[in-house]
């Protein structure tokens, strides 16, 4: 009960298509994509092959871009420090509010610089890239040391405001402080330690446990430092009874 090909059609033609039409804004477009291996990172590679790739010539009305990781780690960024100075304003607000002066903002302002030490080196060391994630760990490491600062400038103005000497006060406060914050950070760098073969959370890891590291010497020496410097307290020098 079958029917012959030719009694119903006048021939065959065999003609590829494509099954999946790509566009971008409405226009048509052609997709090239791959994974990188196993501990490779994904910039890394971009960043090898893109004078090659964006040396290609292209023919007349065709236009290339990059996507994938690298588009969206750039759309990301961009939404990201779009907020960050009314982020920072509100910051320095707050810190106002809560010492009462220009002074002790200023102390952490100026004690933030520094964390670049510690994120630049444990870059140059692990190789890693410095992208989207590594930027968000940056701005979480920045909030960790700011938290450590005042509260050690609390505990500085609490032993001042108890009648010890200024200086005294200084070296007590670090001392006393010494311990909990050198356990913190000690555990935070240990709980990286796993994400530090992750292609995307690995440079996330090198920020977090660099920063803490520079960060935690920059809480207990470079604070009570500039204390000391913008409130003029110095070590009374010992009289002689000669």
């Amino acid at each position: 009960r079958t029917v012959p090909l030719s009694g119903v059609s006048e021939g065959i033609d065999l003609v590829w298509e494509e099954p999946i039409i790509r566009r971008i804004n409405g226009e048509r477009s052609m997709k090239a994509q791959c994974s990188p291996n196993n501990g490779e990172s994904a910039e890394a590679l971009r960043t090898a092959i893109a004078k090659e790739v964006e040396q290609i010539k292209l023919p007349e009305g065709y236009s290339m871009e990059w996507g994938g990781e690298y588009s969206a780690s750039h759309e990301s960024t961009k939404y990201l420090f779009r907020y960050y100075p009314v982020a920072v304003i509100l910051m320095l607000a707050i810190l106002i509010m809560l010492f009462g002066d220009y002074r002790k903002p200023l102390i952490v302002i100026l004690c933030l610089p520094p964390l670049a030490i510690g994120v630049v080196w444990g870059m140059l060391i692990s190789g890693k890239t410095f992208g989207f994630t590594a930027i968000v760990a940056t701005l979480g490491l920045i909030g960790m040391l700011i938290k450590n600062i005042i509260v050690l400038l609390d505990e500085i103005t609490l032993l001042i405001s108890q009648g010890v000497r200024p200086h005294i006060a200084l070296i007590e406060s670090s001392k006393s402080r010494l311990r909990p914050v050198m356990l913190a950070s000690l555990t935070t760098i240990l709980g990286m330690l796993p994400l530090l073969g992750d292609e995307l959370f690995g440079p996330a890891a090198v920020v977090i446990m660099g920063g803490l590291l520079v960060g935690t010497l920059v809480t207990l020496l470079f604070v009570p430092l500039l204390y000391a410097i913008f409130y003029g307290i110095h070590k009374p020098k010992t009289i002689s009874n000669e």
